[in-house]
């Protein structure tokens, strides 16, 4: 269980790390690039917007009177704020990778100790559990030495039943009274 969760863990750690980097890379280096294309081809769409605007109050109507330039207008008002958009998103994205580099340093150093335990405890705990069940069972494995009959011990006798380790005549030695001869006498005596 501990290595498959140290797996586990080390997985999630690499593409964590991974999804950051990736990040830290658009952030950098593609998400510049992408606001920087729109911004040009916003801007060309602008510079038709205005030309067409200029053709149009250029254009006399058939009464001698400028035509209505109100759509050309807003044509232009939505590519100038397209172009602005552009432009903010350009600048939100080089503030925005500055304050990544921080934050991913920090992601990193409290990636560290959690690396560390994966990397170092996690395997040293597996081989010292791996040890403590190796011992385990070699102590489970050993079979009890026989002890010799003539001692008394229960654990060495051949025929299955067990004997009693004190015999019946040294247990009633060691009454407080005495022998059974004197268990009916006056103790005071």
């Amino acid at each position: 269980m501990l290595i498959k969760a140290g797996r586990g863990f080390a997985t999630a750690i690499e593409e964590s790390q991974s999804d950051a980097e990736r990040f830290a890379m658009w952030l950098n280096v593609e998400g510049p690039a992408h606001w920087e294309r729109q911004r040009r081809v916003r801007t060309e769409k602008l510079n038709i917007d205005r030309s067409a605007l200029v053709r149009k109050q250029m254009q006399m109507t058939a009464d001698g009177r400028p035509p209505s330039t109100v759509d050309e207008r807003k044509a232009v008002t939505r590519s100038e704020r397209a172009v602005q958009h552009a432009e903010d998103c350009l600048r939100q994205l080089r503030r925005w990778a500055i304050e990544y580099q921080r934050v991913l340093a920090l992601f990193r150093a409290g990636l560290g100790p959690l690396s560390t335990y994966v990397d170092q405890i996690v395997p040293a705990a597996v081989v010292s559990l791996n040890r403590m069940a190796q011992a385990i069972d070699s102590y489970i494995s050993i079979s009890p030495e026989k002890v010799d009959p003539s001692i008394g011990g229960a654990l060495g006798s051949d025929d299955g039943v067990s004997k009693p380790l004190i015999d019946a005549d040294s247990a009633s030695a060691m009454r407080r009274g005495g022998s059974d001869s004197l268990a009916g006498a006056d103790p005071n005596e």
